[in-house]
This record gives structure tokens, sequence and C-alpha cells, in this order.
């Protein structure tokens, strides 16, 4: 009897001590960080408590020295009244606390409620003044009309918005630079 418990307890010490499989962790995208974090999340709330904004990533670094946050997989989503108002996605994120600007890299869109979108490799946002700029290639589309050119200027709504150097109009529904009433 002592023999099976034994060879039973032997049988169950070594089924149990098998070389687990670890996932590896692939090398990180950026260097120097304090803290580095998968699957990111993060939102803001109104002092009523209503939903501002969220922010998602599929990898963030954060860089307390430097006051900034990089954030790879990037999704902003903004919220008014419970609703969202934009979402907007890149590639690369960097979020400069400092300054309140984000620098967006890489398939950078950002799409309105209202069926506006704006395409480009490289967008800033500047969360206090809620401006957009760029100065790469932009694809706008607004109201049935798209607009391509280089380096733009907007408002984050994108009711108000400057081309800088035009190249192609398609014109379809009515004119998105007309005064909203």
């Amino acid at each position: 009897m002592k023999t099976k418990v034994w060879t039973l307890c032997f049988l169950l010490v070594f089924t149990a001590c098998k070389d687990k499989e670890y996932l590896r962790i692939e090398v990180e995208k950026e260097s120097g960080s304090m803290v580095s974090m998968r699957n990111f999340s993060r939102a803001s709330y109104k002092e009523s408590g209503e939903l501002e904004w969220k922010l998602k990533g599929a990898e963030s670094y954060i860089f307390p020295k430097e006051n900034k946050t990089i954030v790879y997989g990037f999704e902003f989503n903004q919220f008014e009244k419970g609703k969202v108002t934009s979402l907007m996605t890149g590639n690369r994120g960097e979020i400069n606390h400092q300054t309140k600007t984000v620098v967006l890299e890489g398939k950078v869109r950002l799409r309105t409620n209202d069926g506006k979108f704006i395409e480009s490799e490289s967008l800033t946002y500047n969360l206090e003044e809620k401006t957009l700029s760029s100065e790469a290639d932009v694809l706008v589309y607004s109201d049935g009309t798209t607009i391509r050119g280089k380096g733009l200027r907007a408002d984050k709504s994108l009711n108000k918005f400057t081309i800088i150097q035009p190249k192609a109009v398609t014109v379809g529904g009515s004119n998105p630079l007309k005064e909203k009433p």
C-alpha cells in the first residue's frame, strides 16, 4: 500500500513539474522608459462625471523625466453627452504633457461623428487649443467633397480647415467650407 502511495506521489510530482511554456515578450520599441505597459487604457472625466475622452494603445511607454508618453496602436475617442464625437487613430502617438500636444505618425486617421475624416502620415493635435495641424500629405473628406494636399490647419471637429497646398479637389454634396448655421 505504501509503495502505491509513493508511486502515485512520485508520478504527480513529475507530471506537475513539466516545463511551462512562457510567452516571449518582444523587444521594447522605446528604450529608457520608466514604465512600459501592454493593452494600455486611460480615460478622463469632467467634473460633472461625464466621460470626456478615452485613450487606448497596444503598448505604451512612460517617460516621467521628459514628461511624455509614447503609445503604439494609438486610439483616442472624444465624447460629448455620452456619445463619441471623434475617433483618432495612428500607429504611434507621442503625448507631450508639458506642451499638451499629441504627435501622431503612421496611418493617421481622424473621423468625426458627422462623417468627416482626415487621413495623413502625421498629424499634431493641440489639446488646449483643440486644433489639428500637419505638414505632410493629407486627404480631407467633408460633406461629399474630397480634398488632397500638403499641410493642414483645422479645428478638432473639422468644421473649419485649411489645406496649405491643395493638389486635387473632388466635389460632391455641398460646399464643405460654407458657414454652419
